[in-house]
């Protein structure tokens, strides 16, 4: 066996292993009732459920969980939806000014989010959607959807469209019975990118909810470790909760996900 490809595997190897630690750092003090962040110790004998149990037993974390619930996969599917619609329109569809526009779209995504987010809560406020799941919702979609996709149905023969054309296939039919399904690896791709960053988003729930009807998993971890800064198991279980959903997704669908991944970068 080659040995730059042996070295090139233990050094992945071990970065594999130092990514691993926090997660199993995580999973074992969240089965332990800890009253430190340093215990470092693994004994059988100590393992319980009692923090899982207590969370599970909280109506609050209930809520907070079906809010998230509710947020991530409206966001996910509206995200789906514009993002795909003005991807075939920015591949396909040839108008005056569109490669102008969708470059000045794509601009945007070098503006960090931190920076866009006192105008965004001012126009959600005289909208009226603070503490609503509008607010939160709403501002899930990025240019970011546009762009994975775009490159996606850029790859698509533009015979294959003409054809459907002759056919007397509309553009809107054009984009249901032919754009997607041979974009869905791509689609998947980008439901994962979506879920992962709307289940795991803080900042934004943290600006727009004051109440804990509209509050989201992320968001009551904190008031949780707020509550309980002592016992660390606690804090680790809801932690380890939160992971999990967003952790499932990409298993579940990750062979779809690289395959999605792949298509994109075929063409620029």
């Amino acid at each position: 066996m080659n040995l730059k490809k042996i070295i090139g595997d233990l050094f992945l190897l071990f970065i594999i292993c130092i990514m691993i630690i926090p997660f199993l750092y995580m999973v074992i003090t969240s089965l332990k009732v800890t009253y430190t962040a340093y215990d470092f110790s693994i004994g059988f004998d100590d393992l319980t459920l009692k923090n899982y149990i207590q969370i599970l037993r909280n109506d609050d974390f209930f809520n907070f969980f079906k809010n998230s619930i509710i947020i991530t996969f409206c966001g996910v599917i509206l995200t789906l939806t514009f993002s795909s619609l003005a991807a075939y329109s920015f591949a396909k569809l040839k108008f005056k000014g569109s490669f102008n526009l969708f470059f000045y779209m794509l601009m945007t995504l070098i503006i960090p989010s931190q920076v866009t987010m006192i105008p965004l809560f001012i126009i959600m406020k005289h909208l009226g959607f603070i503490n609503t799941y509008y607010g939160l919702i709403l501002p899930i979609p990025t240019a970011f959807g546009v762009f994975l996709l775009r490159q996606a149905i850029i790859n698509i023969p533009n015979d294959l469209i003409d054809s459907a054309k002759i056919d007397g296939c509309s553009d809107f039919m054009i984009f249901i019975k032919i754009i997607l399904p041979l974009i869905k690896p791509s689609l998947i791709a980008l439901s994962i990118f979506t879920f992962s960053a709307a289940w795991n988003e803080f900042l934004w729930p943290l600006i727009m909810t004051t109440n804990n009807d509209v509050r989201t998993l992320t968001v009551g971890l904190s008031i949780l470790k707020t509550q309980y800064t002592v016992n660390y198991g606690l804090v680790m279980a809801g932690a380890t909760i939160t992971f999990m959903p967003s952790f499932l997704v990409y298993i579940i669908l990750q062979s779809k996900f690289v395959k999605g991944i792949t298509l994109t970068g075929v063409k620029g």
